[in-house]
């Protein structure tokens, strides 16, 4: 299978202490580093121990502009959730989300719906409750999910890999893009064992999919 890097960083996929985050190490600087001034309320630090907290999506104030994703559905795997802002935290990593029913847009990446590649991240759990992409794993080839946008528009996009792979490995899946996928989205949360030694799990789960549908 063909695939072409999108990313200049090299990169190694870490875990965050206490938690299913899925963490990016950046082992030199990415070819982007700031973000453009229209993008607002950058999450750039991450907790260890992030809130398990239930997200009441009535009572949720997003932060998402109209262009940004706002609202990820994966009903086949009965997973949703609203969708922070990533940047780059305090440890030169990928910074994950501050609670783990919600989603994390790298800024880094496209906008999900352009043309190139989006990257979203989550937990697979916390200390105690199951994490937005729990079951990730049990997504399926041609399975169908939805990112919502601030200013409404839905993006509709199938699945076509899923892709379990060691995490010293995952970076070369996550940060690339199919040479045929005008506008493709990765998603990648934590999978199979939890080495309670090191406290972090062993492989990663990447869903690669393609924008069919505005």
């Amino acid at each position: 299978m063909s695939r072409r890097y999108v990313f200049a960083a090299t990169a190694g996929l870490l875990i965050l202490a206490g938690s299913g985050a899925a963490a990016l190490y950046i082992s030199r600087k990415p070819h982007i580093q700031t973000y453009p001034p229209s993008i607002k309320n950058v999450v750039a630090h991450t907790t260890a121990h992030p809130s398990e907290a239930p997200v009441v999506k009535a009572a949720y104030v997003s932060t998402a502009g109209p262009e940004e994703p706002k609202y990820i559905s994966l009903p086949t795997i009965g997973a949703q959730g609203f969708i922070q802002k990533m940047g780059i935290d305090q440890n030169n990593q990928v910074a994950a989300p501050n609670n783990v029913n919600l989603a994390g847009w790298y800024v880094n990446s496209v906008l999900p719906g352009q043309q190139g590649l989006s990257i979203i991240d989550g937990h697979v759990d916390g200390l105690s409750s199951p994490g937005i992409f729990k079951n990730l794993n049990k997504l399926k080839v041609a399975d169908q999910f939805t990112v919502e946008r601030g200013d409404g528009t839905v993006l509709t996009y199938r699945v076509r890999y899923i892709n379990s792979v060691n995490a010293e490995d995952a970076v070369k899946t996550l940060f690339s893009q199919e040479p045929t996928v005008v506008s493709e989205l990765n998603i990648i949360t934590c999978g199979g064992t939890f080495n309670r030694t090191s406290k972090s799990y062993e492989q990663r789960i990447v869903v690669t999919a393609e924008l069919i549908s505005v």
